[in-house]
């Protein structure tokens, strides 16, 4: 039985490190050049539900789950819609802006995005969902500071909350 897709959206955008970009390279480590790469990375204040319910410690080095962030193009016009702003694209610090796949940040974990390339004998990279992206302080601060609003930031995270998208691995350069 060959597999289904659940739904078939499209990129719209990319980004590195909060620059928009036109293509981007997906390495087994993440996107080429991003701050996010690599096979490993330190615990965070940002990994809390696994710190609280593990034996391991803010700075211990564990599997990089979250190489990629991805967020829905749907999803961010409904934070906008919200907040009466824009989000400008790499604010949030995502790798890619898809569209066309209903209820993006609730994909369940080990969701694969699966990229096609017509006319290329190019293999296509697999990204895998690790989890929901919440929203954080550090790109309500990126927001906030792009509009110059003070106070946005609580905003924000109150807004996109279950739309931030989400994070997860490459399984496939």
């Amino acid at each position: 039985m060959k597999n289904q897709p659940v739904a078939v959206g499209k990129v719209v955008s990319l980004s590195v490190n909060g620059t928009p970009i036109t293509s981007c390279m997906f390495n087994l480590e993440g996107p080429e050049n991003d701050t996010h790469s690599g096979f490993t990375r330190s615990l965070s204040g940002h990994d809390g539900v696994y710190l609280r319910t593990s034996d391991r410690k803010k700075g211990d080095q564990v599997f990089n789950w979250r190489t990629w962030t991805g967020l829905s193009q749907e999803e961010i016009r409904e934070v906008e819609s919200q907040l009466g702003l824009d989000v400008p694209q790499g604010c949030l610090l995502e790798n890619l802006v898809v569209s066309g796949i209903p209820g993006f940040s609730q994909l369940a974990p080990t969701s694969r995005l699966v990229f096609s390339r017509e006319g290329s004998d190019v293999p296509r990279p697999i990204l895998v969902v690790w989890e929901e992206n919440g929203p954080c302080k550090t790109v309500g601060e990126r927001l906030e500071h792009h509009h110059a609003q003070p106070g946005l930031k609580t905003d924000f995270i109150a807004a996109a909350l279950h739309r931030r998208g989400v994070m997860g691995f490459v399984l496939a350069a």
